[in-house]
């Protein structure tokens, strides 16, 4: 990684380091009691969620059926390896063979 992705990196999470604290800060230090807080966080929390639930069920279903793709993509490599394995492991068996058998008949 250079050095100018680095440091640009580095500026990022302090950044959004910073966001953080501010926002934390920001529901510490609110004129709001902290049940009315809590109460806004937890409403809107719960409505995040429902706006989202559906939008986040079509991703789950889109990365399942990228995934059984990738599956059956894998499941057929492994098994022409296997199929490759085999008829090399079947040939050199053949071969070890006819060569015991050619000692034998001397």
């Amino acid at each position: 990684m250079c050095d100018r992705c680095r440091t640009a990196g580095t500026g990022l999470a302090a950044f959004l380091l910073g966001a953080v604290i501010g926002a934390a800060a920001g529901l510490l230090l609110a004129p709001a009691k902290g049940e009315t807080t809590r109460r806004r966080l937890k409403r809107w929390a719960n409505d995040t969620y429902e706006d989202n639930k559906e939008l986040m069920l079509e991703h789950a279903q889109d990365l399942k059926e990228k995934v059984k793709g990738h599956l059956e993509d894998a499941r057929d490599k492994f098994n022409e390896g296997k199929e490759k394995v085999a008829k090399e492991f079947n040939r050199r068996k053949e071969e070890v063979v006819a060569k015991f058998k050619k000692d034998e008949d001397k």
